[in-house]
């Protein structure tokens, strides 16, 4: 396998928007030791228009 893997970690903008940012870097810091690639995406309304 060439390319690293990638997890693609979802981006919210309602309430549960500080758990997710406070568990961001405890993800990629787990996956960065295993060399995986974490990509924040933002899947709102606002971010596909």
């Amino acid at each position: 396998m060439s390319q690293s893997p990638t997890i693609i970690y979802t981006k919210t903008d309602e309430a549960p928007a500080l758990a997710t940012y406070s568990f961001l870097p405890i993800i990629q810091a787990f996956a960065g030791s295993a060399g995986i690639h974490v990509e924040l995406r933002d899947i709102s309304l606002a971010g596909r228009i």
